[in-house]
């Protein structure tokens, strides 16, 4: 696989599913599977095998790369960095570098995907400590995106790392997939239209209350919502302040008050940017 084609890759579907964490990251669940699904536990070990004899590995700046072929691997590995440096500049972390570099394990197809990592059917990728576990696929360029944010999200937060911190966590994920896929981005401009508009996610609810096994609607409404909300933010309040928004977090300030840091003479506080962003998605 060339690094043409693998970029061709980002622009087909990984959106047409709802994701949810799973292992620590997350991954795609097709509509209707979501009901029947309990929330996922933390594995305490490793819960995948890696690829066959005769693979590939190709290290880079950020990344160590395994796959069946080398063309497969540098291409991968090319998308990696790309995606990895986009991050970074748009959440505003230019001086964060990684402990070591992520592992990224470029299954052949899905059938060896599923066998080697015990995943459910209709997972497309995975993320467990510092590695990403996808196959080559229409949407692994997408899933990159997505599951190298929380690899960086997670380690930058550390232990400081919670709960209350996933609309960030999954916001800054998706808003991320959208940059990365025009399939993405056009399904959550159409989620976020026909679910949260006309009915958007109070902040003390959006914040506090992150959805675990709901009606796929009200999962997809919360994602939407989380997504456009940092990207609103990224948006008009820049990458800089962003950044300095959740190093306060991490910092341990309330949301309030890092919003207060963070943006001062346009935002005081999450009410401020939830009136700010309401006024924009409703223009």
């Amino acid at each position: 696989m060339t690094v043409k084609s693998l970029l061709r890759l980002a622009s087909l579907p990984l959106c047409l599913f709802t994701s949810i964490f799973f292992l620590g990251g997350c991954v795609p669940v097709p509509e209707g599977a979501l009901k029947d699904l309990a929330p996922a536990a933390q594995a305490n070990e490793p819960p995948y095998k890696g690829l066959g004899p005769g693979h590939k590995t190709y290290e880079s700046a950020h990344f160590l790369v395994k796959a069946y072929a080398t063309e497969t691997a540098v291409a991968h590995s090319v998308v990696c960095e790309e995606t990895y440096n986009r991050i970074m500049n748009d959440i505003g972390l230019y001086s964060f570098a990684p402990v070591k570099p992520y592992n990224v394990v470029v299954y052949k197809n899905a059938d060896e995907y599923l066998a080697q990592t015990g995943q459910p059917r209709w997972s497309g990728g995975v993320a467990y400590g510092n590695a990403i576990l996808i196959y080559e696929s229409e949407s692994s360029a997408a899933v990159l995106a997505h599951e190298m944010t929380h690899l960086i999200f997670n380690e930058f937060m550390g232990l400081a790392n919670s709960a209350e911190f996933k609309w960030v966590n999954e916001g800054v994920a998706v808003h991320e997939e959208t940059r990365a896929s025009p399939v993405s981005r056009n399904f959550y401009r159409e989620r976020v239209s026909a679910l949260v508009t006309p009915n958007p996610i109070p902040f003390s609810q959006m914040i506090n209350l992150a959805p675990q096994g709901e009606q796929i609607a009200g999962v997809e409404r919360w994602y939407a919502q989380a997504g456009s909300v940092i990207s609103f933010m990224i948006r008009d309040g820049g990458s800089l302040g962003f950044s300095i928004f959740i190093s306060r977090l991490k910092a341990g300030d309330t949301s309030d008050a890092a919003a207060a840091q963070a943006f001062p003479g346009l935002w005081n506080n999450m009410g401020d940017i939830e009136k700010a962003w309401l006024l924009s998605v409703k223009s």
